[in-house]
């Protein structure tokens, strides 16, 4: 795949982790997910004209999401009356894995070279 159809894939695809959440916690927050949707179309909008900016807060967004998402699993992952929280374990680490392989594969030097000019 060329470098420069895998940036487009990534700029499409990176608000996948961020709301990579149980069904029933999205529905608690479903009118958050257009805003959501409508920030990630203006980042990779700027990730496309090359805007450092943009650059920087997507790698950003993809750390922090991270960072939140392991504070948030051991709390949340065990509870004394139901036992463990399944669902929340496979959610959160796809998430993980899918914000860290963004967040590698943005710094490489073949696709920063096409978003930083």
């Amino acid at each position: 795949m060329s470098e420069r159809r895998l940036l487009l894939v990534i700029l499409l695809l990176q608000f996948i982790p961020i709301l990579l959440y149980p069904p029933k916690t999205l529905q608690a927050g479903l009118s958050v997910i257009g805003v959501v949707l409508l920030f990630f179309a203006l980042l990779g909008y700027g990730l496309w004209r090359g805007r450092i900016w943009a650059y920087t807060m997507s790698i950003f967004l993809q750390g922090l999401n991270i960072i939140i998402r392991l504070m948030m699993f051991f709390p949340a992952a065990r509870n004394p009356q139901t036992g463990w929280n399944v669902q929340l374990f496979l959610y959160t680490t796809i998430a993980i894995l899918l914000s860290g392989w963004i967040m590698l594969r943005l710094d490489k030097p073949d696709l920063r070279s096409l978003i930083v000019e």
